[in-house]
């Protein structure tokens, strides 16, 4: 055994060493004459370094994706992110992220052969929340030097959105079907498809993202029902993803879409919709259809053939007012219509039809009716 018995600057040391020869011994008075406060032993290093560890794990993604909700993260988001964190878990478990290096995250990535932004962005942001956290210093962040591929213009790989046939199509052939869980008859029922067609209404008819049509479906938005504003049944208000009160004018069939979905108290999972979507496309014989291409869709249907539906009580459109109060442009004069109770709606030729659709009805008919049989 080699102990190291020193006085520095007054103070008296006394160190039993992991040391197995004179040579390592010595090796070690050197380190320790280096910083004698700071030296530890091997093992008090390990010991140290295996308390210190970052692991990869179950409870670490759980505490950053708590954050991420915090910070009013979509859980449509945090679904993906953890998602491709528990790919990370698997990869690296057990693993001290500390000393994972580049190489073995490239190589983990060579692995799959989707979703590699995805992955990265991922482990990535988790890096980093790790970092704003005090766990991990920057130079021992493995993911540092890992890039986010670049993403190449959609239109570079293929044209976005659909057709407005397409998407009539579509919504027709999306029906459910019967299915049992594990072969059992007294658990059969029929899918839940409406939820879905309610989605694609909605998407096709107003451009709204998928996470808006979420915080909507939610209660984090207000619907104002009309039934004195011609074509305008409702508009739905809520807070867009820039921090701003957007405001917007829907129809009927889209005021009942999103009432059945807040009455459900939530969307459809993406992969519910995928699912759906995949077997309606395989009928028609298409291309799997994304939801998330509807915005630009109905961007494209709004410059192509869309209509601008004003409330009942007229209105002038913003160019108009901006020539009249002398603004160089639209833009400026668009401040005012954060007041405006019903903004103009943009109506698409889209015709989205299916049997199985609850029929559409007058709140105020259906009163009237009411009265008549008491």
């Amino acid at each position: 055994m080699f102990v190291l018995r020193k006085m520095v600057q007054g103070r008296a040391y006394t160190v039993h060493l992991d040391a197995r020869s004179e040579t390592e011994a010595e090796a070690e008075l050197a380190l320790f004459m280096r910083d004698p406060e700071g030296y530890s032993t091997k093992r008090e290093a390990r010991q140290q370094q295996q308390e210190s560890a970052v692991y990869v794990n179950a409870e670490t993604v759980g505490r950053f994706l708590d954050a991420m909700r915090q910070a009013k993260t979509t859980e449509r988001y945090l679904g993906n992110v953890g998602f491709y964190l528990a790919t990370w878990a698997e990869a690296l478990s057990g693993r001290d992220l500390r000393t994972v290096t580049l190489q073995e995250l490239l190589r983990e990535l060579a692995r799959h052969k989707t979703a590699r932004k995805n992955r990265i962005t991922a482990l990535k942001s988790f890096a980093s929340w790790l970092r704003e956290q005090g766990t991990l210093s920057l130079a021992e962040d493995p993911t540092v030097s890992l890039k986010v591929p670049v993403t190449r213009p959609e239109k570079a790989v293929r044209e976005k959105g659909y057709s407005i046939e397409t998407t009539e199509r579509l919504y027709r052939a999306i029906s459910g079907w019967e299915f049992t869980n594990f072969g059992q008859e007294e658990t059969r029922r029929m899918t839940d498809v409406q939820c879905v067609r309610d989605v694609l209404c909605i998407h096709a008819k107003t451009g709204m993202h998928g996470t808006e049509i979420e915080r909507l479906v939610k209660g984090e938005g207000k619907v104002a029902v009309f039934e004195d504003q011609g074509e305008i049944a409702a508009t739905v208000t809520f807070i867009h993803k820039s921090g701003n009160v957007h405001r917007q004018s829907i129809d009927r069939q889209t005021l009942a879409a999103v009432q059945r979905l807040q009455a459900r108290g939530a969307a459809p999972v993406d992969s519910h919709i995928r699912r759906v979507v995949a077997r309606a496309c395989e009928t028609l014989g298409i291309e799997p259809v994304h939801f998330g291409e509807y915005r630009h869709s109905f961007v494209t249907w709004a410059s192509e053939c869309g209509q601008e539906v004003r409330p009942k009580a007229g209105g002038l459109p913003l160019a108009a007012i901006a020539a009249v109060v002398g603004h160089h442009s639209a833009n400026t004069t668009k401040r005012f219509y954060d007041n405006v109770k019903v903004p103009p709606m943009i109506k698409i030729p889209l015709k989205l039809e299916h049997p199985d659709d609850p029929a559409l009805f007058s709140v105020r008919r259906a009163q009237i009716r009411l009265v008549e049989s008491a």
